[in-house]
């Protein structure tokens, strides 16, 4: 019988790291106005505050999105070890996939927009990071949900939002409101998750 060496974490700090990272986004959702005043959430993309040309954008982007996707990187790999033993390899890949999708989430701030140029290949390096950030978070959490019973409801519930948000975001209302919808949905399964996470997914 294979012997259990994952490694032992603080309960609180996947709490923590999640709660902080909601906080990011939503506070970024929030405060965009302060980059870019007249910003309109029903109107203009989540990632226009942290374009080029934007005053202090690199500090919008840290706050949207490097951080909060460094952290779910960070979360992913504390799921991907408290997977049972005798988890199999259909929950293995799809916690992996979650590790894909916080680095895509982090890559957003990196591959900014470019005001000059929103179509430009900036732009492209960016729709880029978010298309494999939704991709690889729906169909991580819909493995999981397939692999791991622990939890199974929250992952596809979460996963089926994210579908439904990037392939209907125009319905029924703006793609913009739902770029923001599909990220508060995505950190907030992580808390829950994080919250769940002695009863649902073995964190000690």
């Amino acid at each position: 019988m294979p012997s259990d060496r994952r490694p032992m974490i603080p309960p609180r700090l996947p709490t923590a790291c999640a709660a902080l990272a909601l906080l990011l986004v939503a506070a970024a959702i929030v405060t965009g106005t302060l980059w870019w005043p007249g910003l309109s959430q029903t109107g203009h993309p989540l990632a226009l505050p942290g374009a080029r040309g934007v005053p202090r954008a690199a500090a919008y982007n840290a706050l949207a999105f490097v951080l909060p996707g460094v952290l779910a990187c960070l979360l992913a790999l504390w799921r991907y070890n408290a997977l049972a033993p005798a988890a199999g390899w259909v929950a293995r890949i799809g916690a992996r996939l979650l590790l894909v999708a916080g680095t895509a989430w982090a890559a957003q701030g990196v591959f900014a927009l470019d005001l000059r140029e929103l179509d430009g290949p900036a732009g492209y390096l960016h729709a880029a990071a978010w298309t494999c950030w939704w991709l690889a978070a729906a169909s991580g959490l819909a493995l999981l949900g397939s692999g791991d019973r622990r939890g199974r409801r929250l992952d596809w519930t979460i996963a089926t939002l994210l579908v439904l948000l990037a392939l209907l975001p125009h319905w029924p209302w703006p793609a913009a409101l739902s770029q923001r919808l599909a990220a508060l949905a995505w950190f907030g399964g992580w808390l829950a998750w994080s919250l769940r996470g002695r009863r649902v997914s073995g964190l000690r």
